[in-house]
């Protein structure tokens, strides 16, 4: 890393990936941008994951944990060992497309009042076989905010950079939340700052059946911890988030929680949801259909 002004610490937090992060090291080495760090992280592995990096140590910062305290634990202590002017994250499992760095690094310097820029990417399997297109929607730039609370998590986090003194304002990510934790994050990027989102595809995001987002209930659990703890943070500091707001987005939560139980077969968890969701947005008609096709 020869240019600290220019420079990018790529933060690799694994736990028992050991299988992948040859391959996710390497899309790193093979960057067509020259300026950057690699920080693994390695979260109390009990696989070998350190045998497999030996062939970098000499390419890569290792920073082995004792134990293991979690992804967002995992990413702040790489954030405080980062020496770049920039952060960028990539999760053990996932891989960088060449151009990447450089295609950010590039949209920085095209528009300097940007703290954050994310991309579209690549769905892979477990293999790394190709499973989708390019999303084609294009991705919301500037004051995303009142959007990235409106909908579920569109950013990727392995297609993040972030300007490191961002973190000075926003603080780093929750270590009390056990998933969601880089929603949460983001939010509080675009409450204070402007993102900008390149549409092209920069990643290869891969589906891992055995992640932690794969876990639904968890997911849908810790993503109403985000919306109630979003709400509450910034409710009075002139986001844009009403109280009408807030409720709208937990109709919508609640709804889309009892869609998947009622795919599921569990009827009486999907019954309580749609209550929920009705509570909030009675008059919602698509709701009100399934809700009643449960009596």
């Amino acid at each position: 890393m020869n240019d600290n002004r220019s420079s990018v610490s790529v933060i690799v937090p694994t736990y028992n990936c050991a299988h992948f992060l040859p391959d996710s090291i390497g899309s790193v080495l093979l960057q067509t941008y020259d300026f950057y760090e690699i920080i693994v992280v390695d979260d109390g592995s009990t696989d070998n994951t350190k045998e497999v990096l030996n062939p970098f140590m000499q390419k890569i910062k290792y920073i082995k944990l004792e134990q293991n305290r979690g992804l967002p634990t995992a990413r702040n202590i790489g954030i405080q060992s980062a020496q770049g002017r920039y952060v960028a994250f990539l999760d053990a499992d996932d891989l960088w497309l060449p151009e990447k760095l450089q295609a950010d690094m590039e949209h920085f310097d095209k528009h300097p009042d940007i703290g954050m820029v994310y991309s579209k990417q690549i769905n892979i399997d477990e293999k790394g076989y190709t499973l989708d297109g390019c999303p084609k929607r294009r991705l919301p730039s500037g004051n995303i905010f009142i959007q990235l609370f409106s909908e579920q998590n569109f950013i990727i986090a392995s297609s993040v950079v972030v300007r490191k003194d961002v973190f000075v304002t926003t603080g780093l990510f929750d270590e009390q939340l056990f998933n969601c934790q880089d929603w949460d994050m983001w939010l509080r990027v675009a409450f204070y700052f402007k993102v900008a989102g390149i549409n092209k595809p920069l990643v290869k995001y891969r589906h891992n059946p055995r992640s932690l987002s794969k876990n639904r209930d968890n997911v849908l659990k810790y993503q109403k911890l985000i919306i109630d703890k979003t709400y509450n943070t910034f409710k009075d500091k002139m986001s844009g988030i009403s109280e009408k707001l807030y409720k709208k987005r937990l109709a919508s939560h609640y709804a889309k929680t009892g869609r998947y139980y009622l795919r599921i077969g569990n009827k009486r968890l999907a019954n309580e949801n749609f209550r929920l969701s009705l509570k909030y947005d009675p008059l919602n008609f698509r709701t009100l259909r399934y809700y009643f096709r449960l009596w």
